[in-house]
């Protein structure tokens, strides 16, 4: 079975691939028609996440606390202006705050609440097996934080080493604030071919490029409008399109990541995908996504 030799590695690594082989061959994953867009006939939805917002929005309060960092009054889009101010600051390279890194460790209760939402809501919504991140990506943005220039940095996850078949959604856990909302960009697929195809589909010049050019960054928020996701929402979108979080003005915002890939897609890829990050974590059951599928658990 293909997902076995994906899974035991059998499947050639994405970054065994030669520099030009790499670059015909996300040409080719960048041209079609995604199972996203075949669904939806758009890249990008909101999706309702009935009581989960509102869970997930106090297990990050509960979470904080217990490192602790109290939330008065819960009152989420206003932590900037009682944490420390270095808690606020980011790590230029890989765009982490200090109070972001309280939340890598959560605990038995988060992960039945995350669990809860992939059973009751993730399979309404996508109604086919699927294999579903193991760790959710919590993160907070807060107005001041020192190395905010790190945003705008647009990319796609695939950048790093994703799938392309992935599906992503991204959660908020906050309100949406006027006039920047949550701080999040999006474009959709077409403008990211489009910026692609300058680069021949080389992602190692537009990641540098991303990281030292900030006209660069600006010029592409005209085809980035602001996502407005409300609370209690939540937007899945074509994991081909670049989006990026930008230094925000007035409000701390939390949110969620989850990828998700269908089973069917996943047993029908051609190569193993790996992260390029410190871990090197390959896309595989047991290790970036759940060992079991959306419908075995």
């Amino acid at each position: 079975m293909k997902n076995a030799q994906a899974a035991t590695g059998n499947l050639p690594n994405i970054h065994s691939l030669s520099s030009d082989e790499r670059k015909k061959f996300m040409r080719r994953k960048f041209s079609g028609t995604s199972r996203f867009q075949r669904e939806f006939g758009q890249d990008a939805v909101e999706l309702d996440c009935g009581e989960f917002s509102q869970k997930l929005r106090m297990e990050v309060i509960r979470l904080l606390a217990a490192k602790g960092i109290e939330v008065p009054g819960d009152d989420l889009e206003n932590l900037h202006k009682t944490i420390a101010p270095e808690l606020k600051d980011y790590n230029f390279d890989d765009g982490v705050n200090k109070v972001t890194a309280f939340l890598y460790d959560t605990d038995d209760r988060f992960i039945r609440i995350y669990h809860a939402m992939v059973k009751n809501c993730l399979q309404k919504h996508f109604p086919y097996p699927f294999y579903f991140q193991a760790t959710t990506t919590l993160r907070i943005h807060c107005p001041d934080g020192k190395n905010s220039d790190h945003y705008p940095r647009y990319h796609t996850d695939i950048n790093y080493g994703h799938p392309p078949e992935e599906i992503n959604i991204w959660l908020p856990l906050t309100h949406p604030v006027a006039p920047q909302y949550h701080g999040f960009r999006r474009t959709n697929v077409q403008n990211t071919r489009n910026i692609l195809e300058a680069f021949d589909y080389d992602f190692a010049p537009l990641i540098e490029r991303a990281i030292h050019d900030k006209p660069f960054n600006r010029n592409i928020n005209t085809a980035a409008p602001q996502v407005t996701t409300p609370f209690g929402a939540m937007s899945a979108f074509d994991s081909r399109c670049f989006h990026t979080g930008e230094p925000l003005q007035h409000h701390t915002r939390v949110s969620m990541d989850i990828r998700i890939i269908a089973v069917a897609d996943f047993n029908a890829l051609t190569v193993e995908y790996q992260g390029t990050g410190r871990r090197k974590i390959r896309y595989v059951p047991g290790q970036a996504y759940h060992p079991l599928s959306s419908g075995q658990f």
